[in-house]
């Protein structure tokens, strides 16, 4: 029997729970090309989102027990982890991953509840549920896994607590990162620098910058260049550049320089902005190149905003009265 105090926050969770899945379903559908009704397949196509970042043996997310691709996961579970992989879906190349560590939660959930699914509640989830699961990983995985797929759970679990389906969760991963170290070994630190811009290519920058680049459309072109080698941006994330794009705070007592921009890479999410920090020797440069950058497209962004709030009517320079 429900106890009083139980009841009301039951109640809450569920219809969290059934409006989440809803919006789940529709985003779902607009994203995958395909009927809502497809949701509560066991298993997605997920070629059907044309990610280059999908190969063939990935072209599939289950929603099944883990180690397995005929037992589906209970509607109850398995709907949640559906909506949050729909609605928090960053990268298509890591959806396989956020789904597997989804499918070792339940076996864990499974193994605290001897085996009996019904008795699964959003609302019972504990941190001893996260902790068993990081052991089952761990039996399975390398520690860099785990602590990445442990990782994504957090993500999970405070996804949810934000819109009342579970508690918060204080956890803390029990296996450490496994830091790179290769770049802490002369061949990775070999590696690294070649594949930044070498010394000659900077240098033959820095002199079409200062001397030979004099028309506009030339300082126009060397300065997005600039721009690119110190960011390190996509060309699309360059292209992109909002016009307040500069940001500078003080953290620690030190004052830092970066450009906020597009992030191109935010597949399955509304465009989003990210922050772009640059030493003091890129800060020095891009500031520059955004400023020359902004005084050679004055005028055209001028008339682009008339163009904006008149696309039918086109003002020509040097002629007045109206065009037919």
């Amino acid at each position: 029997m429900t106890s009083p105090a139980i009841a009301p926050a039951r109640e809450r969770s569920n219809e969290a729970i059934l409006e989440l899945i809803a919006t789940g379903r529709v985003r779902f559908a607009k994203d995958f090309g395909t009927v809502p009704s497809a949701f509560d397949a066991p298993s997605w196509d997920i070629a059907l989102l044309k990610d280059r970042s999908i190969d063939r043996s990935n072209r599939r997310a289950y929603f099944t027990r883990h180690g397995t691709t005929d037992q589906a996961l209970p509607p109850v579970y398995a709907e949640v982890v559906k909506s949050w992989i729909v609605l928090e879906r960053r990268s298509t190349g890591n959806l396989g991953c956020r789904v597997d560590a989804a499918r070792i939660l339940w076996e864990a959930v499974l193994k605290r509840r001897r085996g009996e699914s019904t008795a699964f509640r959003w609302e019972s989830l504990q941190e001893e549920d996260l902790s068993q699961a990081e052991l089952l990983m761990r039996i399975r995985w390398s520690d860099s896994r785990t602590h990445k797929m442990t990782v994504m759970l957090l993500v999970l679990t405070r996804f949810l607590a934000a819109r009342g389906i579970c508690r918060g969760l204080y956890y803390t991963p029990q296996t450490p990162r496994v830091e790179d170290l290769n770049r802490h070994t002369i061949a990775g630190q070999v590696a690294g620098r070649d594949r930044l811009p070498s010394d000659a290519a900077l240098r033959g920058l820095a002199d079409i910058y200062r001397k030979h680049a004099t028309e506009p459309r030339d300082r126009l072109r060397v300065a997005a260049v600039a721009i690119l080698v110190v960011t390190g941006f996509r060309i699309g994330e360059l292209l992109t550049l909002p016009l307040d794009c500069e940001v500078e705070e003080l953290r620690n007592g030190k004052r830092r320089y970066g450009l906020r921009y597009y992030k191109e890479k935010a597949r399955g999410r509304e465009r989003m902005f990210a922050v772009r920090w640059l030493t003091d020797v890129g800060a020095e440069l891009a500031r520059k190149a955004i400023g020359e950058i902004g005084n050679i497209t004055a005028e055209a962004r001028v008339q682009a905003r008339v163009l904006e709030q008149t696309p039918h009517r086109v003002a020509i320079p040097g002629f007045q009265g109206a065009l037919t």
